[in-house]
């Protein structure tokens, strides 16, 4: 598995943290009615957009007790009462005591796990294994290919994304880069890169259902870090890995730099 360089642990959950909150400052400065609290060691940013990525609280304190995890649960769960959105409430390994156990220390607050993420940095990537074949790759300039890259996000994770249009436009994109891949001249994946603190942030990496498997995605991702480059140079990259992805994103050598389980209120996911 490749290893970061020069990045102690404490500096890649550091990393990990300004990517996540850098990332949702900016889909949040594009909402009509965005919300944020800041505390110390806890953030919450909510777009306000009944999408729950794009509503999120995240503890940033280096070192987290099960008491202080309760505390920041609840602290959350009141900040999202009145807005009415589903949202995600993200937990940080690296930074809990010895011996905690984050679903029991918010299980009260109404909070259950959804999901895990791996926090994951690359300098340089790895050489493509393969090309996609059949692919054309084009950097959106119009909302119906903007729109797309979020229906098939839509139909690969499941999730119904559609909120999310009206936020990422061509004029979100004027200042990041989405790249978008058409087979037969029909959408079928996407991947997007966002410049946060200079470096380039991975989002929106998905392909259709019944397109996986081609390395569609590899490609389409590789083609909006490159459009990076040409303007940015070749900063490093960072992301947030799903485990369905996260050995895809390893083969392109991404190193973990942290570890997170997401959380979301039970009645958002049907407990």
């Amino acid at each position: 598995m490749p290893q970061p360089t020069n990045l102690s642990t404490t500096d890649g959950v550091d990393l990990s943290f300004r990517q996540l909150l850098g990332s949702w400052r900016l889909m949040a400065a594009v909402a009509p009615k965005p919300s944020a609290l800041s505390a110390p060691g806890f953030e919450c940013i909510f777009a306000g957009v009944p999408v729950p990525f794009f509503n999120v609280a995240l503890i940033t304190d280096p070192r987290v007790s099960s008491a202080a995890l309760t505390a920041h649960g609840r602290q959350a769960c009141d900040f999202a009462a009145d807005k009415d959105v589903p949202w995600l409430f993200i937990v940080t390994h690296e930074t809990l005591d010895a011996g905690v156990d984050p679903a029991a220390a918010l299980d009260g607050c109404g909070l259950a796990p959804a999901m895990r993420l791996t926090g994951m940095v690359a300098s340089h990537l790895t050489p493509a294994a393969r090309a996609a074949e059949g692919l054309q790759l084009v950097i959106p300039q119009d909302d119906a290919l903007c729109a797309a890259a979020i229906d098939i996000n839509s139909a690969a994770y499941a999730m119904d994304l559609a909120a999310a249009k009206p936020l990422m436009g061509p004029s979100f994109w004027a200042d990041h880069y989405l790249a978008v891949g058409l087979a037969a001249g029909v959408p079928v994946c996407s991947a997007a890169v966002l410049m946060v603190e200079g470096f380039r942030y991975v989002v929106l990496v998905a392909t259709l259902p019944d397109q996986q498997r081609r390395g569609f995605a590899e490609a389409a991702m590789r083609h909006a870090l490159q459009a990076a480059v040409d303007v940015h140079g070749e900063t490093p990259t960072v992301l947030h890995a799903t485990e369905a992805g996260r050995p895809l994103y390893e083969r392109m050598g991404y190193a973990t730099i942290s570890r997170h389980t997401v959380f979301m209120e039970k009645r958002f996911l049907g407990h």
